[in-house]
């Protein structure tokens, strides 16, 4: 009996852990992108970030489209001004934008390293990452400030798998739900 209990707590655990996984490297992984006049910059929390790494930058207002990039360190005085401004946290970089005809700079982005893909479908994207874990993408304001999430479904049910708050120093009409307002799981 004892045996069997222990089996089916095993086999519970083998279950969560690749969701519980999931949800701490995506918190943990992904970071903000912004435009510091011409120059586009990223605020990544994870201390794995790297000089030279390619990144999907998704911009997360409708329709969704993504743009891929590579970071650059030192990122200059610009996007250090920028990281204070928008009161952003992490280890800051340049980031260096790959040509995409037709497509002009994200304003206002998530970060995604370690994306395999990210499909854009009826105007919302989906990220594919190196750790499994599939990212829906939402942005909303609040009253002086930018809401930005990603989460492991279309529907907003639960916690997001990783939210940022920017502020931006002035009043904003706001559209966020309850939901898009969470701090991550």
């Amino acid at each position: 009996m004892n045996t069997r209990l222990g089996a089916i707590l095993v086999l519970l655990l083998l279950l969560l852990v690749p969701a519980v996984t999931a949800a701490r490297d995506g918190k943990q992984r992904l970071g903000v992108a912004g435009s510091a006049g011409t120059q586009m910059c990223a605020a990544l929390p994870a201390a794995d970030a790297h000089a030279g790494e390619r990144v999907a930058i998704v911009d997360p207002a409708p329709p969704q489209r993504v743009r891929w990039a590579t970071l650059e360190h030192p990122a200059g005085d610009a996007c250090s001004r920028w990281q204070h401004r928008s009161d952003v946290a992490g280890q800051v970089f340049a980031l260096q934008a790959e040509p995409a005809p037709g497509e002009d700079d994200i304003p206002l982005g998530v970060v995604v390293p370690g994306a395999r893909s990210v499909d854009v479908a009826h105007g919302n994207a989906v990220a594919h990452t190196d750790d499994g874990a599939v990212l829906h993408f939402r942005s909303c304001t609040s009253s002086e400030g930018v809401h930005l999430s990603a989460w492991p479904s279309s529907t907003l049910k639960g916690r997001p798998l990783w939210h940022a708050y920017l502020y931006l120093g002035y009043d904003v009409e706001p559209t966020c739900s309850e939901a898009e307002t969470l701090d991550a799981r």
